[in-house]
């Protein structure tokens, strides 16, 4: 692990104190009580306690947390294109009404899907603009002052970012690849965990009721597995197939060490923060070897089936083979089922084991894009969430303002209620309002 050479920096707790936010600790306690079920996990938190008593904060027979929320996205991507389709400026400006509304309508959960390179030298990956950092510090106060739990996450890491995938002469969509890669480069995972041990020395002393880090959105290996299987075929060593597996089966080896890696190296920093860990192939498949780690939790995302989900969205051109509108159940044109309650179940079977088994599980992405009609929204919607309610897992939208969320979304033959002077989804709402705790 590669250590700064900068004087630590001083932990938000000790500068909240500083700037004194005019929020008490019987405040937050309220609002943790309060809003829709902040959960410890066992052996994360324990319990709150205050004068007159013990405040539980762990769901009897349940380790998930009992999130419930949105993703904000005012430092996604410093990518200008991605600013066509979902609303934000890449200023960290975060909104406190995206707060107050969320709290308002009995929501708790936050996650801020970030690129690194807004605060990192390009040139030097080991210097941090740490000034680039307090629009964070404002989301968290925000959080704290909203009772909003915050989820860190980086959805651009050192070395990697799912949206390197694409292919821009596909989707139109133009995207400056990261240069070396995080699943085989040793420096670049220093780089990774030096990240998150600036993340750890800023947020020390933060409650885990509060905050918990994200390590790496959606990962999977993409152009190195190609590489290889195309290497292992011309020398003859195997099936594609064959050859296939096992390098998926390396990717997980791979990932589960970073995560070690980047657990460790905020461990030594904080031993008590809250992470979750995406799942690999895109958080589609959970952890073994991390399932039962302390203080963690591992993350599904949920966009199944993708060619309803992600239908006509322009960074997924690959979706459009449908040959009519979606519908849901998903058919073709002959009706016949490609997708429906049953099949989403069976998707998500080894998220269903993993819970079983005692694995603190959460979604931290779902929805329909803005394309998906109406009453098709809500029929996947019905069924997604019973689904993920069974497993007694959180969830959180892709947006809150935006083509996945219940603000702006611009849907067409959606009626939208006027929300001082954004446009709302009412019976979106109402629903996920209705299936929230399960």
């Amino acid at each position: 692990m590669v250590k700064s050479k900068r004087n630590p920096v001083k932990s938000m707790a000790e500068r909240d104190q500083q700037t004194k936010l005019g929020i008490s600790r019987r405040d937050v306690l309220k609002s943790l009580v309060t809003s829709v079920g902040f959960a410890a996990l066992p052996g994360a938190h324990g319990e709150e306690t205050r004068s007159g008593g013990v405040i539980s904060l762990v769901r009897s027979g349940n380790r998930n947390p009992r999130w419930y929320g949105f993703n904000l996205l005012e430092y996604f991507s410093t990518d200008p294109d991605w600013m066509k389709y979902f609303p934000y400026r890449n200023d960290g400006m975060f909104r406190e009404d995206d707060f107050r509304w969320m709290r308002d309508w009995g929501f708790n959960f936050a996650r801020l899907p970030m690129d690194y390179r807004l605060w990192t030298d390009t040139n030097d990956p080991l210097k941090i603009d740490e000034r680039k950092l307090q629009p964070v510090d404002r989301a968290i106060r925000l959080g704290e002052q909203y009772g909003i739990h915050i989820n860190i996450c980086l959805h651009r890491a050192p070395g990697f970012c799912i949206l390197d995938s694409l292919d821009p002469g596909v989707t139109g969509i133009q995207v400056t690849p990261e240069r070396t890669s995080l699943f085989t480069n040793p420096h670049t995972l220093d780089v990774f965990v030096h990240q998150w041990t600036v993340f750890a020395k800023r947020y020390k002393g933060i409650s885990g009721n509060r905050l918990s880090f994200n390590l790496l959105n959606e990962p999977k290996v993409f152009n190195i597995a190609a590489e290889k299987v195309s290497q292992a075929i011309r020398g003859g060593d195997s099936s594609p197939e064959l050859v296939g597996q096992k390098v998926r089966g390396q990717g997980v080896k791979d990932y589960t060490r970073i995560a070690r890696a980047a657990i460790d190296g905020i461990r030594a920093v904080d031993p008590d923060r809250l992470i979750v860990i995406d799942g690999f192939d895109v958080a589609t498949e959970p952890l073994v070897d991390l399932a039962f780690a302390a203080k963690t939790v591992q993350s599904v995302h949920h966009y199944y089936p993708q060619k309803l989900t992600f239908y006509e969205a322009e960074w997924a051109r690959e979706e459009k083979s449908l040959d009519a509108v979606p519908s849901w159940p998903l058919e073709d044109t002959r009706r016949q089922i490609l997708a429906n309650r049953e099949t989403m179940e069976n998707f998500f079977q080894g998220w269903r084991k993993a819970a079983a088994g005692g694995a603190s599980i959460h979604c931290g992405e779902m929805g329909c894009y803005k394309h998906v009609p109406p009453r098709v929204t809500m029929a996947w919607f019905e069924d997604a969430l019973d689904v993920l309610n069974q497993m007694g897992a959180g969830w959180a939208l892709w947006n809150f303002r935006g083509p996945f969320g219940v603000l702006d979304t611009e849907r067409p033959g959606t009626k939208y209620q006027d929300w001082y002077g954004h446009q709302l989804d009412r019976p979106l709402l109402c629903l996920l309002q209705e299936k929230r705790e399960g």
